[in-house]
């Protein structure tokens, strides 16, 4: 290490280290080696984003629920800030998921949870799913429902009932207002999907009296903090597998690639670079050294 401080000024190693874990490249843009910190910060970040964009942003995350680990996520961390969310994500995850905060403690059965003290109401959201109903008529109503949702909680007569309405197009068609109702299930605010499930039952009035005559079933849109790197459940793992295929293993080694490729970037700026033998600076000699006797 002496030798390499005498040809490049370190500064102070540590802080460099520190750095190159929190931004790859950054150890070295603070030493002053720009061109060696452009490389690894363009070559790991993409490696890394890469990797995130061909698991459709679901390739990361850290998952310590009921003695379940991913591994993994310790080869990723070393890209530093890029990762690191994903601990704050599993934290929220498991203070929403803890048994007292579902009606049921079962996480990888589509995450529904059915009593309106429960769901962030009111809520209203555009809505992708389907229809299954019996029309006034009697006839059966089916097909691709896209809009709006709008549900609340009201006082009923035996407590909190929840009511809404849907509106938008049947296969690409505008139709009436659905009237919507218990019972519903929702999926929790925070999830590993960028969409959040949604099905609950569509009300007609049959001789003077409101009756289930069918549901709608589909889902609606998780802002970003509520999905991004967060721990994915053994059903979602399950659909993401069979909608990437090997796409998303490949992704995942991404990732975990970028990772690896940064520790080394971090030690490169603590240690320096290695030199290898001839490049050591040669010793001057001494003026104080007499001069050998003049052979005849």
């Amino acid at each position: 290490m002496a030798d390499s401080q005498n040809q490049i000024e370190l500064k102070n190693p540590a802080v460099a280290a520190v750095l190159g874990f929190l931004i790859p490249g950054a150890g070295h843009f603070y030493q002053g080696r720009t061109f060696k910190g452009a490389i690894y910060c363009f070559c790991i970040l993409s490696t890394f984003f890469c990797g995130m964009a061909l698991g459709d942003w679901k390739t990361v995350y850290y998952q310590s629920w009921q003695g379940k680990r991913n591994l993994g996520y310790f080869a990723q961390v070393g890209v530093g800030l890029p990762a690191l969310p994903a601990l704050v994500q599993n934290s929220r995850f498991h203070k929403q998921a803890a048994p007292g905060n579902l009606a049921r403690n079962d996480l990888d059965a589509g995450y529904f949870q059915s009593q309106p003290y429960q769901m962030d109401l009111p809520l209203e959201a555009s809505f992708e799913g389907t229809l299954l109903d019996r029309g006034n008529d009697g006839k059966t109503i089916s097909g691709a429902l896209e809009g709006t949702i709008r549900l609340k909680s009201i006082d009923g007569e035996f407590g909190p009932e929840v009511r809404g309405a849907f509106e938008g197009t049947l296969d690409g068609k505008p139709i009436e207002p659905l009237e919507l109702a218990d019972p519903i299930g929702i999926g929790l605010p925070l999830g590993g999907n960028q969409r959040r499930a949604l099905e609950c039952a569509v009300i007609r009035k049959e001789g003077g009296q409101r009756t289930d005559t069918g549901h709608i079933e589909g889902s609606i849109p998780r802002p970003f903090l509520n999905w991004f790197e967060m721990p994915l459940s053994e059903s979602e793992l399950d659909d993401i597998n069979k909608e990437l295929g090997k796409r998303y293993e490949f992704a995942v080694v991404f990732t975990w690639i970028a990772g690896l490729l940064n520790l080394l970037a971090i030690w490169d700026a603590f240690e320096g670079p290695a030199y290898g033998q001839g490049d050591e600076e040669e010793e001057k000699p001494s003026s104080d050294k007499e001069p050998s006797p003049a052979t005849t």
